[in-house]
């Protein structure tokens, strides 16, 4: 139970994470993208105000893909679910627990096995190329 525990306060902690940083990124990039227009307006004649902006924006929307906040997010919540779901079915003594000489590694190779398959999506998403 101690590495099922361990599983979930992690994806627990960083899908919490991911989503924080999702959201107050795009909430900044909408603001940002949002100034530009509003600072050509009021300085009609000065250009850097808008040409600073607009780098911000650029440098924001790079960062988006690199991170991959919101793609974590949605990959470390479904794993810390999966887990939930088995660490319920070894508290009941549900099968595939229900066999005492077996059910502790059965957890560890449910665990490993969810936590392998949210790297394998980890591997997915830092694998894609960017799209132009």
């Amino acid at each position: 139970m101690t590495v099922a525990d361990g599983s979930y306060d992690w994806y627990h902690k960083h899908a919490i994470e991911s989503r924080r940083l999702f959201k107050v990124s795009e909430t900044t990039l909408l603001v940002l993208a949002a100034a530009i227009p509003v600072a050509a307006a009021i300085a009609p004649g000065d250009a850097v105000v808008p040409a600073i902006l607009g780098g911000l924006v650029v440098v924001l929307t790079g960062l988006r893909t690199v991170f991959h906040w919101q793609d974590n997010y949605l990959r470390f919540s479904g794993a810390r679910e999966a887990v939930e779901a088995e660490r319920r079915l070894y508290r009941t003594g549900s099968p595939p627990y229900d066999d005492v000489a077996t059910r502790d590694s059965a957890l560890v190779a449910a665990i490993s096995r969810i936590e392998e398959a949210e790297m394998g999506g980890w591997i997915k998403v830092a694998s894609e190329r960017p799209k132009a």
